[in-house]
């Protein structure tokens, strides 16, 4: 490292945001850059130990070590070398992972406060920040060109869903020589990073920078195409050598309380891409979620709930916003819980929700939890006398996914599906029973190491294969499932894989 004791020489410098008054106000991101000395600073505050673990903290293997010199030595070029050397997206990861290589950082041993207090005081490298600035910076310099492949293979490869995983895999894909078509069932391409991210997190023009680039390099997109509706699988199959699915994992958990069904309850992910589409200049449609002076609560404690509760901030919802999870809320204030105060509660249970005689939401009813181990498993504890009402209008359920929808496409391919906790594999038409608890199972598309299902030819990667998960997942799916799929083509592959590739699959 350049300078072997720069973390003893600088502290952790907090990440610089737009003042709230002002980004309330409008869409864009809430981040800001550091100045250039400032970033060499914190790149240089890396400290050169002896067994780093954040790389290994990250799936994608990323060489944090190596970049943060390259930075701090300003060979900012080299540094977006090393970081595309793992990464196709880093301006993504930039952006919106949480960063789970900060949280193996060294640095971190030298805190040895309470959980909480080591969650707002991290004292790690500011490793996402410094992925951000080198992938800016490489847009900004025009280092970032396409990179069509030098001779093609005749091989063709559809892939299903334009979200990270898809992206990734189609751009390695299409690198390695093959002939790749993306389809997407929206009007735009990106999934979840164009119709589920806010822009106050991600502006959508880091989305289609890429876009323009893998089409530069010759990926074919295809919009508003519904697999499996618009195109039948048959014809999927009788046109391409492999398949992959890269869907996502969009089956949301349901509420199943008393008045799920009144109105005023929506899914998150019905919200959001409505408020991303307004963002982006599309007529609002007749049916779109009103939030303007309304009441609301949002059950769900992620980050999902934070994306909804940064919208109703600019929205204009009354400030008064409750947010309830079920289990322990972690201390993870997000910049939107800067911008407003909302009642944030862990271990609630939503029991009933109250509607008005025109069958319209106006209150919620839940009751303290404690969860304790029994037998093995986490079983719920209801704490009598903790009950209370609160008054709502507006109920937005950011409750998570239980996995892909299987309806369709997945039945009609005829790949398996595996059960979270459970060797068997299930038919996609088989239904998928509440569980004894009264909770909904948890499932994926089954895919072996190399990212093949079931099905011959047929290979699945990202949220589809894994279960809801990180932007940074999502692309490591893709890039090695687009190794396994060159293999299977071609019978060997030179595309690079994860150093721990055989430990994380």
């Amino acid at each position: 490292m350049g300078n072997d004791t720069g973390f003893l020489e600088h502290s952790k410098q907090n990440v610089p945001r737009r003042p709230i008054a002002e980004r309330i106000k409008d869409f864009r991101e809430y981040d800001v850059h550091y100045s250039e000395s400032e970033i060499k600073v914190q790149a240089s505050r890396c400290m050169d130990c002896g067994i780093p673990f954040c790389h290994n903290g990250c799936p994608l293997g990323n060489q944090i070590p190596d970049w943060n010199d390259l930075v701090y030595r300003g060979h900012w070029q080299e540094a977006l070398d090393t970081l595309h050397s793992t990464n196709n997206f880093p301006e993504f990861t930039g952006r919106i992972c949480p960063a789970p290589c900060e949280e193996s950082c060294v640095l971190n041993a030298y805190y040895t406060l309470d959980e909480e207090e080591r969650h707002r005081k991290k004292n790690s490298v500011t490793i996402e920040q410094i992925e951000k600035h080198i992938a800016d910076r490489g847009w900004q310099e025009g280092w970032i060109k396409p990179q069509p492949p030098k001779k093609l293979t005749g091989k063709k490869v559809a892939v299903i869903g334009s979200g990270p995983a898809g992206l990734a895999a189609g751009q390695q894909l299409r690198r390695a020589g093959h002939e790749v078509t993306v389809y997407e069932k929206s009007d735009r391409l990106g999934g979840l990073l164009i119709y589920g991210i806010p822009d106050f997190k991600l502006e959508k023009i880091n989305v289609q920078r890429r876009v323009d680039q893998m089409q530069a390099e010759g990926v074919r997109f295809i919009t508003n195409c519904h697999v499996g509706k618009d195109i039948s699988t048959q014809n999927l199959r009788s046109q391409y050598d492999a398949i992959l699915l890269a869907t996502g994992a969009q089956q949301k958990r349901e509420l199943t309380t008393e008045g799920k069904d009144l109105q005023g309850i929506h899914y998150a992910m019905e919200y959001l891409p409505q408020r991303n589409q307004f963002v982006a200049g599309d007529a609002p449609k007749p049916d779109a979620v009103q939030a303007q002076g309304k009441r609301v609560a949002i059950l769900g404690g992620g980050f999902t709930a934070a994306d909804c509760l940064g919208n109703l901030n600019r929205q204009g919802a009354d400030r008064r916003v409750y947010q309830f999870e079920i289990v322990n809320m972690p201390p993870r204030p997000t910049p939107v819980h800067e911008e407003v105060d909302p009642d944030c509660r862990g271990n609630i249970l939503t029991e009933r929700v109250i509607g008005d005689e025109n069958g319209a939401v106006k209150g919620l009813q839940a009751v303290r939890v404690e969860w304790k181990q029994e037998d093995g498993r986490n079983v719920m504890k209801r704490l009598e006398g903790t009950e209370f009402t609160i008054d709502v209008d507006l109920i937005l359920l950011a409750m998570g996914f239980i996995g892909p929808t299987v309806s369709g496409l997945v039945n009609d391919l005829g790949v398996k599906i595996s059960m979270r906790g459970s060797k068997d594999l299930l038919a996609a038409s088989e239904t998928l029973e509440m569980l004894d608890d009264g909770q909904q199972p948890m499932y994926s598309i089954h895919a072996d190491n190399r990212f093949q299902t079931s099905e011959e030819g047929v290979f699945a990667a990202g949220d589809a294969k894994r279960g809801a998960s990180l932007v940074v997942w999502a692309i490591w799916e893709g890039r090695e499932a687009a190794r396994s799929i060159d293999q299977y083509l071609m019978g060997e592959s030179a595309l690079p894989t994860s150093p721990q590739a055989e430990v994380l699959a």
